[in-house]
């Protein structure tokens, strides 16, 4: 039995199965990530924005085990919605979206360096391999982030079949430090920006790949400067605090809890709030409690 590694299964989260000539070219042109860089052995982590560029789905896209196949892990609640805005922007392109129901996706996650050699992985964002019907990648936001198994079998792999099965609670513990918003806890659908998100550190963004919807507004945030708030780790003294308490200076809201796990989490704060308390290293109160910014 190994220590210090954890598996889970991931039950909000579907496969779609991406068809069509054209679908590379349809997705390159709508997505903030640069399609060019998917292969048989590197997936990518990418968006669909808004035109104003306010954050509306993420998604893993990664190849299959068929030479022209192409997936995308997305949200499950959101899925319909996902593929019906797909359907709007496809206009006369050759490409068709559906839900795969057979596929059941693992989260393998701690110390899991010593699986690598045996999944042909290299330890790298995105590295991406396909073993007898199973799909393999290293979680492309960050390689701390884990290995996902995308398997069509009942019968998991043996070489993780006695690691521990743990709740996706001691996974949350490691997302939040690493300061990784989860887009059903931590973002705004239409409201949310990227940049004021961390989605540039999560290897969502090519800024060099051309134009893409939203892709005016990113840029401009990236390189004049204008993004507003952003997303930090927080420490929590006092009592528990809970997603979505406003977090208020001389009754005027600039920020919000997000995430929680124990005493620490993420908030989304005004920049200028967060570099004032940051160096000065001081206290927010809310309530009966009081936060202090980490990250």
């Amino acid at each position: 039995m190994h220590k210090n590694i954890y598996k889970t299964k991931i039950i909000d989260k579907t496969v779609l199965s991406i068809e069509g000539k054209d679908k590379v070219e349809f997705l390159q042109n709508l997505i903030s990530n640069n399609m060019e860089l998917v292969s048989n052995t590197k997936s990518i982590y990418s968006t669909l924005l808004n035109p104003q560029g306010k954050f509306l789905f993420d998604f893993i896209i990664f190849k299959g085990n068929e030479k022209e196949s192409l997936y995308l892990e997305c949200d499950k609640n959101r899925s319909e919605e996902f593929i019906k805005l797909l359907n709007m922007y496809k206009l006369r392109k050759d490409v068709k979206f559906s839900v795969i129901e057979n596929i059941t996706i693992y989260l393998i996650y701690g110390e899991y360096q010593f699986l690598l050699s045996s999944f042909n992985l290299k330890h790298t964002e995105g590295s991406t391999s396909n073993m007898n019907n199973n799909i393999f990648l290293i979680d492309p936001r960050n390689k701390k982030l884990g290995i996902r198994l995308y398997s069509s079998n009942d019968k998991l792999p043996s070489e993780i079949s006695d690691i521990d099965n743990k709740s996706i609670k001691n996974y949350e513990t490691i997302r939040i430090n690493l300061v990784i918003p989860d887009s059903n806890k931590d973002l705004e659908v239409g409201k949310s920006f990227l940049l004021e998100n961390n989605f540039e550190i999560m290897n969502a963004i090519d800024f060099n790949k051309g134009c893409y919807i939203g892709q005016e507004n990113t840029a401009r945030q990236k390189y004049r400067g204008t993004a507003k708030k952003l997303l930090t780790k927080i420490e929590i003294e006092g009592k528990t605090l809970s997603m979505g308490n406003e977090i208020k200076l001389d009754n005027r809201k600039v920020g919000v809890i997000r995430s929680i796990r124990e005493n620490i989490g993420l908030a989304t704060i005004r920049r200028e709030v967060y570099e004032e308390y940051k160096s000065k290293n001081k206290y927010i109160k809310i309530a009966e409690s009081k936060i202090k910014f980490i990250k």
